[in-house]
């Protein structure tokens, strides 16, 4: 297989679930199976992957010999129970860091859940008592963000992939744009830029700093619920649009436009379980958020979980 061909199906792997796996829809049909069974057996990481630094702005994956074997396709597809913390960090000035998108990725062998965990979401965090769970990848990072997941809904997460917000925006504008529908009119201030845009009711086209301002815009009343349901509309759409056959070629330019900006503990063979499973099951994603309700405390607005919500999250994942 070229080398072109094992970039693209690598890049896939990688970018996918930074759009959180969106494989979907009938034009990926298109693609040949043995394509597919092939490209992952002899897949290897670009060049352009550093496995040495760590620091946020700099993408690596590590390394190990299980990364440098081939695949069984039949194998490899068969992911059992198997959790990926998707995390969309947006880091704005002088603040710092907080992890604005909490997703858990749930690979069962049947189907794939995609649990959204609003931001706000009240947990108690060691000795820093009652805080958000946003905050906990401000106070910890990745660990400490992943730690406090897997207690609340008493889970284990296997991998993680962390994502600048910035890569949203990097990516869209790579791909030439990203075709929204508005449900209605909507005013959206960027204090980045300092100034106003209005994206109108129907359906529109958007650059990437339009896309990044709509992902994160809070202010139609419904707060962070309304966010998390632009979001999830943004993945459905994205699943149509990513994998349109002549928006293939453009896939290595997306990947190296973002690359820089995410950060994952999977190696290869991480990535090749995760895509082939994500290819399988296109057909059967679940969209999922953890409902609850928003409450001042000590002059702080939380969003406390339904027990039920969490209850019946914890028997998904089981």
């Amino acid at each position: 297989m070229n080398n072109m061909l094992k970039r693209i199906m690598f890049t896939l792997i990688i970018a996918i679930p930074i759009i959180l796996i969106a494989c979907n829809k009938s034009n990926v049909n298109k693609l040949n199976n043995n394509i597919l069974k092939s490209s992952v057996q002899s897949i290897q990481e670009p060049n352009e992957i550093s496995t040495e630094k760590e620091s946020y702005n700099e993408s690596y994956i590590e390394e190990s010999n299980e990364s440098r074997q081939s695949y069984d396709y039949k194998e490899e597809s068969k992911i059992v129970n198997k959790n990926l913390l998707i995390l969309g960090i947006d880091a704005r000035g002088n603040e710092p860091a907080r992890a604005d998108t909490i997703i858990l990725i749930n690979m069962k062998n049947d189907r794939i859940n995609f649990i959204s965990i609003p931001r706000d979401t009240m947990i108690t965090l060691g000795r820093r008592g009652k805080q958000k769970i946003n905050a906990s990848y401000a106070y910890g990072g990745v660990k400490l963000c992943k730690e406090s997941v897997e207690k609340l809904l008493d889970t284990k997460i296997h991998n993680y992939l962390v994502v600048n917000f910035k890569a949203i925006q990097k990516g869209v504008d790579a791909l030439g744009g990203f075709t929204v529908t508005i449900p209605k009119t909507i005013k959206i201030k960027d204090p980045e830029l300092k100034k106003c845009f209005t994206l109108k009711k129907g359906q529109i086209k958007l650059n990437g700093i339009q896309t990044l301002q709509y992902l994160r815009y809070r202010s139609d009343g419904r707060g962070d619920i309304g966010r998390i349901y632009r979001q999830q509309q943004f993945i459905k759409d994205l699943q149509d649009s990513f994998l349109k056959l002549e928006n293939v070629p453009l896939i290595p330019k997306t990947y190296l436009a973002i690359k820089d900006d995410i950060k994952t503990d999977m190696n290869s063979s991480n990535m090749a379980s995760y895509f082939i499973s994500g290819y399988r099951l296109r057909n059967n994603f679940q969209f999922y958020t953890l409902e609850g309700y928003s409450k001042m405390i000590d002059k702080v607005s939380y969003y406390v979980l339904y027990k039920s919500s969490i209850n019946k999250v914890k028997e998904l994942l089981k």
